[in-house]
């Protein structure tokens, strides 16, 4: 899930530059705990979890297409 994480990175900075930061947290790592609000949900969502400005967006796969589209709905609402 690393390299995926990753690679939509890579996609994503492309389309949207340095406004989006694509960051991969391995939840069997104490470096959840500085995700509380992801925590209390983790049992009820399939990884991989998609968290857009620390709110859960999507869960079970990760699909460039599905987040650039969120991302840019978000920059036409902004």
């Amino acid at each position: 899930m690393k390299q995926e994480a990753e690679d939509l990175g890579l996609a994503l900075k492309e389309n949207f530059g340095d406004k989006v930061d694509v960051k991969f947290v391995d939840v069997s790592t104490d470096e959840l705990k500085d995700y509380p609000k992801i925590v209390s949900i983790l049992p009820r969502v399939r990884l991989p979890l998609t968290v857009i400005n620390e709110e859960p967006r999507f869960h079970g796969g990760i699909s460039a297409e599905v987040i650039s589209n969120a991302l840019q709905e978000m920059k036409q609402s902004e």
